[in-house]
């Protein structure tokens, strides 16, 4: 329930009860089980991005009721709310809402929920902390807090801002006090999340990390998952995971791939693990080659031109034709072969005056090409491309062309000589079996438990990952019939054959093909 433009600009994704009870349960029922009423009472609880009340009305239900005492919901609001809120509107309603769920008025919320920024606030210590951080990102921090920020052992500098609630959680409790947070998946691979996941892995106060449907959160595009644990001085902890039931496949039983470091954790259940497992002894991706995007015009309604103008600016002036190349983006990717457009783009790179002609035809968007005002900031004169022109983005090589979101696999051979934008990531490769694998329905196995996930069950590809894609030598013999059916798929794409080519790259990498039907 976003009230306005102002708290989304917060970072704030209010949570629903689906969410916030069994957050509450399972972070307060082991602190409850076997007290008395007066021992109850005697808990703290914080919510530290209190937002509108959703945790702190399911704190007190849960407690209350554990309580089962005459006007319990009273006495636990009283003594064990504790929360702050940057928003102070969010604040105030916050109150509000836990004293009509209670049905009297509670003094003590005037000083037991705040505002302020929860990572600069003076805290007393508590026995659990529950709660969904704001999800900002780095570029959106002011200079001030992103020094702040630096006190923690989790900071990255490109790390969202919910990174450090996880820290801040542990640095609130007590020993033996117990968490349960709701955050972005993107924490267990990002590569800015590497010092959170070295934090945690010292700390061991990790118990289970379960993924959220993508629907969780109505309001938001959201890939979300509660991480729950209690603080501890035991590393080896078991560590449990949980992925949501109506995928693919059920991996309600998972588990959790957790090395002692700040390397990525995955959520995976057995058999995936050691399927996984097995395919480290393959080279990977990034031994052999190295992605590379394509163009940043940084205003394609000015460098990006139909045949007809292409025509009227080579007509104009011939020495046109050399600054002028055959443009693909993301959507024109295809199994095996693209499927362009007729575009063109204005190839204006760094340090080259173009032809008085095409100058020309650039000036009347002049103010939206300015460096600065119309494009981001830079070093670069107004017509010319945003960013410098990768290599492999210019070469007329054959290449590979893959789609930077990626809703099933889609990895296209280029011998036409395309400039692809930045929606498509590029491979210096004619590789048959490069492209069989990249076009493989085990790629899409692969993809959905090692990257990052997108709308609608898409998934991003980010060089990182790609480069960890494990992509084995398979015999002389396997490799010929993969390239032989490659070559026929380029001619002429055929169902059957994509049929068999999954089942030989799955023969490729030593599992049977019932894993991908």
């Amino acid at each position: 329930m976003v009230r306005s433009m102002a708290v989304a600009k917060l970072g704030v994704v209010y949570t629903p009860r689906e969410v916030t009870r069994p957050m509450v349960e399972r972070a307060l029922g082991p602190l409850v089980a076997g007290k008395t009423p007066s021992e109850i009472l005697a808990l703290r609880v914080c919510d530290f991005a209190i937002g509108e009340g959703a945790f702190l009305v399911e704190i007190v239900r849960f407690l209350a009721a554990a309580h089962g005492g005459r006007d319990a919901k009273r006495l636990v609001a009283a003594h064990c709310l504790h929360g702050a809120d940057i928003d102070p509107g969010a604040v105030a309603t916050a109150r509000a809402v836990v004293e009509a769920f209670a049905g009297a008025p509670i003094p003590e919320l005037a000083t037991h929920l705040r505002t302020g920024d929860a990572l600069a606030l003076a805290w007393p210590a508590f026995d659990a902390v529950i709660g969904n951080p704001p999800y900002i990102r780095q570029e959106k921090l002011a200079p001030a807090q992103k020094r702040a920020l630096r006190t923690f052992e989790s900071y990255d500098g490109v790390a969202d801002l919910y990174v450090y609630f996880l820290e801040l959680a542990h640095r609130l409790l007590r020993p033996g006090g117990r968490y349960c947070v709701v955050v972005p998946t993107k924490w267990l691979t990002a590569a800015y999340a590497r010092p959170l996941r070295a934090f945690l892995a010292r700390a061991g106060s990790v118990e289970q990390i379960e993924e959220l449907a993508p629907t969780a959160f109505a309001t938001a595009d959201a890939f979300p998952c509660i991480v729950s644990g209690a603080t501890c001085t035991v590393v080896d902890r078991p560590l449990s995971g949980a992925r949501p039931i109506g995928g693919l496949r059920d991996r309600s039983c998972a588990t959790v791939d957790r090395p002692l470091s700040g390397e990525p954790w995955h959520l995976d259940d057995r058999e995936d693990a050691r399927i996984l497992a097995g395919w480290e002894r393959f080279p990977k991706l990034g031994e052999m080659l190295v992605p590379s995007r394509g163009v940043v015009t940084g205003c394609n309604r000015a460098f990006v031109i139909s045949r007809e103008t292409r025509e009227r600016l080579v007509a104009a002036e011939p020495a046109c034709e050399a600054w002028i190349r055959p443009f693909l983006k993301g959507r024109d990717v295809r199994r095996w072969n693209a499927e362009p457009s007729e575009r063109y783009l204005l190839v204006h790179e760094r340090g080259v005056v173009p032809p008085k002609v095409l100058r020309a035809h650039l000036a009347p968007l002049r103010a939206a090409l300015e460096p600065g005002s119309g494009r981001k900031p830079g070093s670069y004169q107004w017509y010319e491309l945003q960013d410098p022109v990768g290599a492999l983005a210019k070469s007329v090589a054959p290449r590979l062309f893959y789609q930077d979101i990626q809703t099933a696999p889609a990895c296209s051979l280029d011998r036409d000589g395309f400039v692809p934008d930045t929606t498509v990531w590029i491979l210096e490769s004619e590789d048959p079996f490069v492209q069989a694998v990249l076009n493989s329905r085990l790629y899409a196995w692969y993809a959905r438990r090692r990257f990052p996930p997108a709308l609608n069950g898409a998934v991003r590809p980010k060089r990182e990952y790609m480069m960890n894609l494990p992509l084995p030598r398979p015999a002389a013999a396997l490799r010929a019939r993969i390239a032989k059916l490659v070559a026929a798929q380029l001619a002429r794409p055929a169902a059957e054959r994509d049929r068999e080519l999954d089942a030989l790259i799955c023969r490729a990498y030593g599992v049977s093909a019932s894993l991908i039907t």
